[in-house]
């Protein structure tokens, strides 16, 4: 199947109290962003790249357990969050997995693929649990690629709440004019879709149950 695509300048995360209202519909209740930063990085070679770090935070409708699973469904993750295009399941134990993905954004007849290799990495401890991932092989897109998702159980009388605070930092190569400008216009609002995407895939989940 080959390598595979993964465009990184991405994060989602999770609540405050003093955060905006999501749709009801995507079963997400608010969301907020705490930073997003894109600059150029000179690495010791002398190459420029885009450096893209960014933190999001919000809260879910939703049971910690079943974000979690949504996320750690590698093989799904295609129908869940669109600009994956493809991935391949190198190694799976239940906690550490190896994943190949393919991603692709394309955007006024621009495209830009990216084919990594991430080891992600899920722990647990009681009524919090966090996911790490970090790019362990990249092709000419791609210096590297590393962030987690924090997530907070918080559920009490009212309902199922959880929290999730995501974060990112990648570094990617320019590979077309004013990349760096459509990043800062427009990647804070990717992750808002990805966001939205993982409330509805959340929703999804307890209708079949």
């Amino acid at each position: 199947m080959g390598i595979y695509r993964r465009f990184s300048f991405f994060l989602i995360v999770a609540v405050s109290s003093s955060l905006s209202v999501f749709g009801a519909d995507t079963f997400t209740d608010r969301q907020r962003q705490v930073s997003f930063n894109v600059c150029d990085y000179r690495d010791d070679k002398g190459k420029v790249w885009i450096h893209l770090s960014s933190e999001f935070e919000g809260a879910y409708r939703a049971k910690m357990d079943d974000l979690v699973a949504i996320l750690w469904d590698f093989k799904d993750s295609p129908k869940t969050f669109p600009r994956i295009e493809e991935v391949r399941v190198r190694s799976d134990d239940g906690t550490t997995a190896v994943v190949e993905q393919r991603t692709g954004v394309h955007f006024l007849g621009l495209s830009y693929i990216s084919n990594l290799v991430f080891r992600n990495v899920i722990s647990r401890d009681g009524k919090t649990a966090v996911f790490k991932f970090e790019s362990i092989e990249v092709d000419d897109t791609t210096l590297s690629s590393s962030g987690s998702w924090f997530f907070e159980d918080r559920s009490d009388a009212s309902g199922c709440t959880t929290y999730v605070r995501y974060t990112v930092d990648s570094f990617v190569a320019p590979h077309f004019p004013a990349q760096a400008a459509m990043m800062r216009r427009f990647g804070a609002d990717d992750i808002r879709a990805l966001f939205r995407q993982l409330g509805e895939a959340a929703a999804k989940r307890v209708a079949k149950n």
